[in-house]
């Protein structure tokens, strides 16, 4: 609609702004060149995608695969680097959670986000320096215990931001759970002394063979003007069974694959009990396959399917050889001399989850000829060094809810949280970081900000055709089995690209220019075609809707033309009279209605 050539009757004169049409046409027609009966306008807002919300690290991951898909591989790494020091490595280990979110997910196939990751830290890897930009050097000294995903985490954000950083580890090598939890063919050894290089050329120091409470006291951290504590669960939990304590035979899980990675491997016999069934049991089925196990027996109180081992870890069991005896309780270990000789099992009802469930099922009891038992059933935090009073009652580390023990002495990971994932501790660390950086300057702690998260029912999946996930390779099982070379192999640059491009963008600007294209007025602009750079021309926009039914991402919405509040910024707009707003026309509107009022 236009004013152009409009009769307008004296007692409608009055211009109510955004009800009438102004009282002289060349006026009108310079406000309101569309007409004035718009009611509603797009707005482009953010949201969050919900892989990038599932993801503990809190990666911009909708951001980097967006950056892959065009190549740009150098921004995509320096972009995934803000938040996380090694995605060579946790592209390996994560057990991608930002995976289960992905809308993609109930669409065909989940994005294989953990493939591109590792892509992308093998290619940042491969360059000669790392792309960290360092802020400049502070005084203040941190101390980090433990170098284990929190610890190193913590250090690296520390470190961007000029602190002086020293990692004290207390095993003769640093890495902490990812060298002594990842066995060479899930985490090369090669692989993660090169991030760690990575830390050192950042000026992080790291001191082995050093134990909190024996080498370093509680007092020693104190003299730091912060110090972090990641120190992880290194207690292997016990089975308490009859004959546990049998000299020759029997191990624990978690100091199996320590003691492997740190140079000081065991030998095993041909038959091998595994006791546990979690992702650390099925680690250490796997390394005594390799190590000349011949029957090794992952043996679980739970049924398979409840078994906390995620699915492709369990599936690996059978793959490489293992024997699953699910629903199956170790009641006794058996020796003689000295030596373990045997194990006694008892079967037990279906549908347990923890220990306290378990019916076992009279009239089944057995015994099993075994060389060794692994016990592989947790671990628990060492706090022995730590003052009782910032102990819970659970064994952990007492901390508000950003991270501070005691005075400047922060804490974070699984010894805080209790047992989690590589990437729980890598987000732990970061975010202890960073309050850390808040209290060696004197800032408030930032309150957690409860973000948009964008699901599948917000897209227009009319864009979007099925495609498969691009499968991860293997190497073939019988190569595997005779050595500890890496199993999963990488993308290479065509894979990944493919499976970027897979990415539904969801929540955000992916320049697609579905609204520049289909807009009816030409009332959307940009100034090049890239994210985030379209505009709206409100002078011209008759909020018709179009732009928004066709975004395929979600990330225009129609927001109701008088209620901009919520976060929402205020764009140009015809009918904006009222004081403090930033409509172009509002002096004009005020003039008008001064000389009708006159």
């Amino acid at each position: 609609m236009s004013t152009k050539g409009t009769h307008i009757p004296e007692h409608l004169k009055v211009p109510f702004a955004g009800v009438t049409p102004a009282p002289r046409q060349e006026t009108g027609q310079t406000l309101f060149p569309t007409g004035n009966w718009r009611t509603v306008r797009p707005v482009y807002r953010d949201k969050k995608p919900p892989c990038n919300h599932a993801c503990p690290a809190g990666e911009r991951i909708q951001g980097y695969l967006d950056l892959v898909k065009d190549k740009k591989y150098l921004e995509a790494y320096a972009l995934i680097k803000e938040d996380m020091p090694f995605p060579t490595i946790t592209g390996r280990v994560c057990y991608h959670p930002c995976e289960t979110a992905c809308n993609r997910g109930d669409y065909d196939d989940a994005i294989g986000i953990h493939c591109v990751e590792r892509f992308l830290g093998d290619y940042g890897l491969s360059l000669p320096n790392d792309v960290v930009k360092l802020k400049a050097a502070r005084p203040e000294r941190v101390a980090v215990i433990g170098s284990g995903p929190a610890g190193m985490s913590a250090a690296y954000q520390l470190a961007r931001e000029g602190y002086q950083v020293t990692i004290f580890e207390g095993q003769p090598k640093p890495g902490g759970l990812l060298r002594g939890g990842m066995p060479e063919f899930v985490l090369p050894e090669e692989i993660l002394d090169k991030e760690i290089d990575r830390l050192k050329a950042l000026g992080i120091k790291f001191e082995c063979n050093k134990w909190l409470g024996k080498d370093i006291t509680w007092d020693d951290l104190k003299s730091y003007d912060a110090a972090f504590l990641g120190v992880g669960l290194i207690k292997c939990r016990k089975l308490n069974v009859p004959g546990e304590d049998t000299p020759n035979g029997v191990r624990y899980g978690q100091d199996f694959l320590t003691d492997e990675a740190q140079g000081r491997p065991h030998s095993i016999g041909k038959r091998v009990a595994v006791i546990g069934g979690g992702n650390t049991a099925v680690d250490v089925v796997r390394l005594a396959r390799r190590k000349g196990g011949e029957l090794v027996m992952f043996i679980c109180f739970e049924s398979e399917v409840d078994a906390p081992a995620l699915p492709e870890e369990k599936h690996l069991v059978h793959e490489e050889g293992g024997t699953v005896m699910d629903n199956t309780v170790v009641k006794e270990i058996l020796s003689e001399g000295g030596k373990v000789t045997g194990i006694r099992i008892v079967k037990c009802k279906p549908g347990a989850k923890i220990p306290s469930e378990i019916e076992e099922i009279p009239g089944t009891e057995d015994t099993i000829a075994v060389d060794d038992v692994i016990v592989s059933i947790g671990q628990y935090a060492d706090l022995s060094a730590i003052p009782e009073q910032f102990r819970t009652e659970r064994g952990l580390i007492k901390a508000d809810q950003y991270g501070r023990v005691d005075g400047n002495i922060f804490a974070a990971g699984d010894a805080v949280q209790g047992a989690g994932m590589v990437v729980q501790a890598v987000g732990a660390g970061h975010k202890a970081a960073t309050n850390i950086h808040h209290a060696l300057n004197g800032h408030v702690f930032p309150d957690p900000v409860e973000p948009d998260v964008i699901k599948i029912d917000r897209l227009n999946l009319n864009y979007f055709r099925h495609f498969p996930r691009v499968p991860q390779r293997q190497v073939p099982l019988a190569e595997r089995m005779g050595s500890y070379v890496e199993v999963n192999l990488a993308y290479n640059e065509d894979e990944a690209v493919a499976e970027a491009n897979r990415c539904f963008s969801c929540g955000t600007c992916n320049a697609c220019d579905n609204c520049y294209i289909f807009c009816p007025d030409v009332s959307i602009m940009r100034t090049e075609r890239r994210n985030g750079s379209y505009f709206v021309r409100t002078d011209y926009c008759k909020g018709c809707g179009v732009c928004i039914k066709e975004c395929p991402t979600g990330c225009l919405e129609a927001v109701p033309e008088l209620e901009f509040t919520d976060g929402v910024i205020r764009m140009e707009t015809a009918f904006a009279t009222e004081i403090g707003a930033h409509g172009r026309q509002r002096e004009e509107l005020f003039e008008v209605i001064g000389e009708v009022l006159d």
